[in-house]
């Protein structure tokens, strides 16, 4: 067993980390096994070794700075604005929240106002010739909405493959270009990505006004960092106090 010596005093109590497998640091108080602390690995944002963390009590203070140098990377923790008691402890151990995901369903009477602007978009399968266009815009998206939390780690051919729904819709400026452009499945926004603020709300009205067309339903994620998700999410009349949070440890 790998043991890391690290002690701090908190109300006379000791504090003390082991490793106790490759996955697993066990938290010790007094010699008390107070829980664990597992790892794991997300391929596409690589630069961050994950926490989960599942203690008797959060009222402790960790030793993170002995598991951000044995691991050799940013700590990361996601959880729901709920639990309370475990983000306390990350912000009083120095984790910063770098991110705040939404992912309610909507019906089209939650919008804020009928939809009165529209743009001309195109409908897109795996088979249509832009297809791949539509994928190098959302790939360089992504990566740009996600380089300050936790960055893109994966190839563009990886991502293509794995990531991108099938089908969605698209708009064109004025040299033909791609412009707006969302991946859904269904009623599922599954992602956006635009390069141009101003033609995105009628293009994002649109869309949200075919969809509604055909289903009674529509759900996405949002995240404050994306700033075309989060104009798709401010169409709607939505409380924003529960969320999922990325919170980092650098």
């Amino acid at each position: 067993m790998e043991k890391f010596k690290f002690k701090e005093r908190q109300r006379e109590m000791t504090i003390r980390i082991s490793k106790t497998d490759p996955k697993t640091y066990t938290i010790y108080q007094n010699e008390k096994d107070l829980g664990t602390l597992k790892t794991y690995h997300n391929i596409y944002h690589d630069t961050c070794t994950y926490l989960n963390i599942k203690l008797e009590t959060y009222a402790i203070d960790l030793p993170f700075s002995v598991i951000r140098q044995r691991e050799e990377k940013s700590l990361a923790v996601l959880t729901e604005s709920e639990n309370k008691d475990l983000i306390q402890l990350l912000i009083r151990n120095g984790f910063k929240c770098k991110r705040r995901c939404f992912t309610p369903i909507f019906t089209k009477k939650d919008l804020k106002y009928p939809v009165n602007t529209f743009s001309v978009i195109y409908p897109f399968t795996q088979a249509n010739s832009r297809y791949l266009e539509c994928c190098d815009l959302l790939y360089q998206y992504y990566k740009d909405t996600h380089a300050n939390v936790a960055p893109l780690t994966v190839n563009r051919s990886t991502f293509i493959k794995d990531a991108p729904t099938k089908t969605g819709f698209y708009s064109l400026n004025r040299n033909n270009r791609i412009e707006n452009l969302v991946f859904t499945e269904n009623n599922e926004i599954a992602y956006v990505c635009s390069l141009n603020r101003q033609s995105y709300q009628p293009f994002i009205q649109t869309v949200l006004n075919e969809i509604f067309s055909k289903f009674d339903e529509i759900f996405f994620e949002a995240d404050d960092t994306d700033w075309a998700a989060s104009i798709l999410l401010n169409q709607f009349k939505f409380n924003k106090n529960e969320s999922f949070n990325t919170y980092i440890y650098s």
